[in-house]
């Protein structure tokens, strides 16, 4: 057979340049897939943000230019008057809902379409993967019915001597720093550390009577993230989303965790042994397996790795979040004198005279306003996002969403919306009282979630940080120092809300 000359061409260029044309080869297979995703939303006729290859619309969070938080206020800004938009989290695209209908409509009316949270699923060990925030489907419903029962009114009264047991013991920590210059972040760690260690597994943490105490060293690291360890998860996240499944990665620090286990294990086997029983998280949990053992029927298969992984969440979750809404707290006091002053007033005049009890504190409707409106502006998490389990098409369009893909809902968008929430830089706890609570829908408060998904421990943190400020307030002035910052720069690496620098106040015994 004889060629042309032409073709005699061609094949000469593909003997001697095959290097360079393999090369080509693949740079453009690596622009196609990565790019490959980019007309999702324009093909659903969706307002989106134009991507970058790689990155997508993260480029600014990748390189810690903005705090998560302000990333979540951008997206809502930009996407203001539009019921929904889209973003791409490197090829990945994500549906971000913001009309008030639709985000009623996925968290709590259509909530079998959106049952399941947006994980990372790696192969990281089992007493990470079975927590509540991880499990999915059937599987979530049952061990989220069986700890419903840890955070009912009458478990909470069983818990009111303990957290004030701790209360008390975080105004003698406290009173050391009489007028000085004070952290509250690691403080007010300190005070629910020891807090839920005590209600939640009968640990005594001594977090307010030892600086060094080896729980609280070892619990204040849980999500400390060394530079290369962020990103390495990022360059997954963004480049290899599919092989994350084969590698043990998690947003935690490694060591920490397994302290942390190690120790509620130690807690676990001997309440055991002892046969010693209490009315805590922990023994809610013990009891739970042991019935599931007598019960042939049961299919929730609660076993050590399942109690281990609850167990650790609530110890985590709670540490970090009442932590961070007890400080914020703090600061307000500190930088809003006139609201201290009305706040104590309230505590005092329902307070005086009786003993602290949960109906007393169920009258301190101005506390728990204030509390609110501190996670309103200041809420440690700043998105919500929900894989989609049944195909579903969104109320009143022709969008449709198909069984894997991400919805997400920027709750600190929503709590700065001046529509919703009118002056958003305001700090006004009455945004929670009366009138003005009644007439806004209570899923566009979303600092603890909303459906039935949101945080199943929301009663237990506003119950221990209404009595934590009954102490605060009834024992010390807090006033802006030389190192407060207001108003606050979050830090730019964290994804739950930090303050740069710290929360300092100067803090007075009354």
């Amino acid at each position: 057979m004889e060629f042309t000359s032409g073709t005699k061409k061609i094949f000469l260029f593909i003997m001697e340049d095959w290097k360079l044309l393999l090369f080509l080869t693949f740079i453009f297979s690596v622009y196609f897939y990565y790019t490959s995703t980019f007309d999702f939303f324009e093909k659903k006729g969706i307002k989106y943000m134009k991507p970058t290859i790689f990155l997508g619309n993260l480029g600014q969070r990748l390189i810690a230019k903005k705090s998560f938080h302000l990333f979540q206020l951008d997206i809502y800004n930009y996407f203001r008057g539009n019921p929904y938009g889209g973003i791409f989290e490197g090829r990945r695209p994500v549906l971000y809902l913001f009309d008030p209908e639709l985000i009623k409509a996925v968290t709590i009316r259509d909530f079998e379409h959106f049952v399941d949270r947006n994980t990372l699923n790696s192969n990281e060990p089992r007493y990470l993967k079975q927590s509540l925030l991880n499990l999915k489907g059937p599987e979530w419903k049952n061990i989220r019915s069986i700890l419903t029962p840890a955070f009912s009114s009458a478990r909470l009264k069983c818990m009111l001597s303990l957290i004030e047991m701790c209360s008390e013991q975080m105004i003698i920590y406290l009173k050391q720093y009489d007028k000085t210059e004070v952290e509250m972040k690691d403080t007010m760690g300190h005070f629910t550390l020891e807090v839920i260690g005590a209600c939640a597994f009968g640990i005594k943490c001594d977090a307010l009577t030892d600086e060094n105490a080896h729980f609280l060293k070892v619990a204040e690291k849980f999500n400390f993230m060394p530079k290369l360890k962020r990103i390495i998860i990022f360059s997954f996240l963004i480049f290899m989303p599919k092989m994350i499944r084969y590698f043990n990665i998690s947003f935690l620090y490694t060591p920490s965790i397994e302290e942390l286990v190690r120790i509620l294990k130690a807690a676990k086997e001997e309440r055991r042994l002892s046969g010693n029983k209490k009315n805590d998280f922990l023994q809610l949990l013990i009891d739970a397996t042991e019935s599931e053992k007598s019960d042939t029927t049961s299919k929730t298969h609660l076993d050590d790795d399942t109690i281990d992984a609850q167990s650790l969440l609530f110890l985590i979750a709670g540490y970090e979040t009442s932590s961070t809404l007890l400080s914020f707290a703090v600061h307000v006091l500190a930088t809003k004198p006139h609201i201290q002053n009305q706040l104590r007033q309230h505590v005092e005049e329902v307070t005086s005279g009786k003993k602290i009890d949960y109906e007393v504190l169920s009258q301190l409707s101005y506390l728990e306003a204030f509390l609110l409106e501190t996670l309103r502006k200041y809420p440690p998490v700043s998105r919500v996002d929900r894989t989609c389990t049944k195909n579903y098409t969104l109320p009143g369009t022709s969008v449709q969403i198909k069984v894997g893909e991400v919805v997400a809902i920027p709750i600190y968008g929503i709590h700065m919306d001046p529509d919703i929430y009118p002056d958003p830089e305001e700090f006004r706890p009455e945004r929670f009282m009366g009138d003005e609570k009644k007439e806004r829908s209570s899923h566009l408060f979303l600092a603890f979630g909303a459906g039935p998904r949101n945080c199943i421990g929301l009663r237990f943190a506003m119950f221990s940080a209404k009595l934590a400020m009954i102490a605060l307030l009834k024992n010390f002035k807090f006033s802006a120092s030389s190192k407060t910052v207001d108003p606050i720069k979050t830090d730019k690496t964290a994804v739950l809300l930090k303050a740069e620098g710290g929360l300092w106040v100067h803090l007075e015994a009354l």
